[in-house]
């Protein structure tokens, strides 16, 4: 039942940013994203043009989506560099792109960093529900 419904919301994330449904970003902009674990409660989506997070909050549970990431490099980044978090607490989004207000990051131009998916509950971790890590680009 856990991989139907991981695989059901990446699907219907997936087909949201195909169709072109957006908030505050259009699909076409995010250019990589991640699914929280285990239950896909959330989504982070990076869009390079601009150095935004992005966040799709789909559960009515009051969580906020979390979104960890590592310090940028020109050089080779690694999931063991420094550590950043930003926090959506905004509540309950659907399927809609929408921005942080901490969300809109100044990288250097071709730097790379990892960055992951997870849930967060009045500030903290929620522990087992980061994503696995995935590479993005300014």
């Amino acid at each position: 039942m856990f991989t139907f419904k991981r695989i059901a919301v990446a699907s219907a994330a997936a087909v949201a940013m195909v169709v072109g449904i957006s908030g505050n970003a259009s699909a076409a902009e995010i250019s990589v994203w991640s699914s929280t674990n285990p239950d896909g409660c959330g989504d982070v989506g990076f869009a390079s043009y601009g150095d935004n997070f992005y966040f799709m909050d789909h559960c009515k549970d009051g969580r906020g989506v979390r979104v960890q990431y590592t310090t940028p490099t020109l050089g080779s980044p690694s999931t063991s560099d420094a550590k950043h978090t930003i926090d959506y607490t905004g509540g309950y989004t659907g399927y809609v792109w929408t921005a942080s207000s901490s969300g809109n990051k100044d990288f250097a131009e071709g730097a790379c960093f990892y960055f992951r998916a997870g849930l967060e509950d009045n500030g903290s971790y929620i522990s087992g529900t980061y994503d696995s890590w995935h590479l993005a680009c300014a």
